[in-house]
């Protein structure tokens, strides 16, 4: 069972964007931890900062995910 260049190329197109997804959901709260954590101590903000920037930035993470699984889905479908 051969399988044609076009299709292994879409098939390692989608396996490659499917493995960024766990980088980008502890990439970007791990982040927003990392600015509201500086923003606290050198510039003295409030410390909920932290919170607020870490659920801002998991949200940020959780669209960009949807959007590579919308991405794969497309991919797949053509």
């Amino acid at each position: 069972m051969l399988v044609d260049k076009q299709d292994l190329y879409r098939r390692i197109k989608i396996a490659g964007l499917v493995s960024f997804i766990p980088f980008i959901l502890l990439g970007a709260p791990l982040t927003g931890y990392i600015i509201g954590d500086l923003l606290v101590k050198k510039l003295s903000f409030p410390g909920y900062t932290i919170m607020i920037l870490v659920a801002l930035s998991l949200l940020a993470g959780i669209r960009e995910t949807v959007r590579i699984i919308k991405l794969c889905i497309r991919n797949s479908q053509t």
